[in-house]
């Protein structure tokens, strides 16, 4: 993440930013406040979707910006924005007490949800810094928050530097749906540091409603969403060709691999679960992905980046052999004792686009979420069989 102060404005930010820890130590949750009007300066008729509360709808342009004007009396201390396709450049705008506007904060980052802290005001703008030519600015959601603790549902995202244990899946929801209560266990009690990477993800809004997934799980490390083509095949041929094949979706992964370094991989069904082939391939590469993660001389670009990886184990989901089956129904602190597999639900409940899809999250029967096999481990066999990081010191 890239964030940049306005010019003269980066010593009071931080000050500000460091006062209001110190105040937010004992102050009541932020409130969510009701701009009194929002505009826009293009696209001004779509403006009322960023406030529908619905992913499907956006608002966009490729310059101006947009201004938010509070009710008399209420100042803002807080933005929480989520972008529909793709984040760009853009500077959060206020008063200069001149009668104007001055860059404030210069986001460069690329997460789809962003945060960002403002110094009390009762007015602001978000302004287009310059159109790239492709991405617009697009936004789906725009809240604002009075003084205070953050709320639970506002999203401070991080990029890891070291993950513990990566999960690959195929799509958004398959990390739930066939995982069970693993991200809730392993990143919100557990306090793992926990990579979610995603081959395709369908249309936008399947993007926010994951991010919304991954964030009610613990999950706090934002995930690596690539943009291959998502549709239903049994060949596996078909979605390689789709996707560029070996010559572009392994070298990809192998970078992510040898970037997060990861202790433990968890990827899905060499049988696809119920046969679908994108979540074949999810396994099938995972295998050779960590095979020349380790190996020096596969892509020397990502090579040169960040050296060769060992990944110490390696689970995929419904293996027959060295099994483990994991209990989701240990009741977790850190989510006031819900069970794993009730939290997994809650997150589930956040993919509104799927919610009428035959599939659930089973304990038992062919997909049984809690089933997982040993495929590779460089630290030895499990004995216990209760952790997936069981030998990894």
């Amino acid at each position: 993440m890239m964030i940049r102060y306005g010019k003269g404005f980066c010593l009071v930010a931080v000050s500000i930013l460091v006062l209001s820890l110190a105040v937010g130590a004992c102050a009541e949750t932020a409130a969510e406040l009701k701009p009194a009007k929002i505009t826009a300066t293009a696209n001004n008729a779509s403006v009322p979707h960023m406030t529908d509360n619905v992913y499907k709808t956006s608002w966009y342009a490729k310059k101006g910006y947009v201004q938010v004007d509070m009710k008399q009396g209420e100042t803002a201390y807080g933005l929480y924005l989520c972008h529909f396709k793709q984040a760009v450049k853009h500077v959060i705008q206020i008063p200069d007490g001149k009668g104007g506007y001055m860059d404030y904060i210069h986001h460069d980052e690329e997460y789809l949800h962003q945060y960002t802290p403002l110094p009390g005001v009762n007015s602001f703008r978000i302004a287009i810094e310059q159109y790239d030519g492709k991405n617009m600015l697009n936004l789906t959601e725009l809240r604002v928050l009075g003084a205070g603790e953050l709320p639970d549902w506002v999203q401070v995202w991080e990029t890891v530097d070291k993950a513990d244990l990566l999960l690959l899946s195929a799509h958004p929801d398959d990390e739930l749906l066939w995982f069970g209560g693993t991200l809730p266990t392993y990143a919100g009690e557990r306090g793992k540091k926990v990579q979610l990477v995603y081959l395709a993800h369908g249309d936008a809004r399947r993007k926010n409603e994951l991010l919304d997934g991954l964030w009610t799980c613990g999950i706090r490390y934002y995930p690596v969403i690539g943009e291959n083509k998502d549709f239903m095949a049994y060949n596996r041929a078909t979605i390689y060709d789709a996707w560029g094949g070996t010559r572009r979706v392994y070298p990809w992964y192998v970078s992510i691999l040898r970037r997060v370094k990861p202790e433990v991989v968890l990827t899905q069904d060499f049988n696809g679960e119920y046969g679908h082939a994108a979540h074949q391939i999810t396994a099938y590469m995972t295998v050779k992905c960590i095979e020349y993660a380790a190996d020096p001389t596969y892509d020397a670009k990502s090579f040169d980046a960040y050296g060769a990886w060992q990944v110490k184990k390696m689970y995929a989901h419904l293996y027959p052999e060295n099994q483990i089956v994991m209990d989701w129904h240990q009741p977790l602190s850190a989510f006031g004792g819900k069970t794993g597999l009730e939290v997994a639900k809650d997150a589930l409940w956040c993919h509104v686009s799927q919610r009428a899809l035959t599939y659930q999250m089973l304990e038992e029967g062919p997909y049984d979420c809690r089933l997982f096999g040993l495929y590779f481990t460089a630290v030895g066999p499990d004995v216990a069989k209760n952790d997936f990081f069981e030998n990894i010191p």
